[in-house]
């Protein structure tokens, strides 16, 4: 399936698929600072300005994935006029 017409799931399943421990290292790596758990999962579930970071849940485990990532912070880039 074309990762163009995949569903945000089979897309993230199919990225660079991190925990949401491991996304705040990606994190701290990028910018030197380490957003708290909860900022992530309020990205997740609320987002911010009507951008959310994709994710699965795959039991009780959240899962994103780099590309995830990237394309969030991308969004809300463009939404800041940056």
């Amino acid at each position: 399936m074309p990762v163009s017409t995949a569903t945000s799931t089979s897309r993230i399943l199919i990225e660079d698929v991190l925990t949401l421990p491991e996304a705040r290292t990606e994190l701290f790596r990028a910018t030197g600072r380490r957003p708290d758990k909860s900022t992530l999962t309020r990205w997740i579930h609320h987002g911010v300005g009507g951008t959310k970071l994709e994710h699965v849940r795959l039991g009780n485990q959240i899962l994103v994935s780099r590309q995830a990532l990237t394309r969030f912070i991308e969004a809300r880039t463009r939404q800041s006029g940056s």
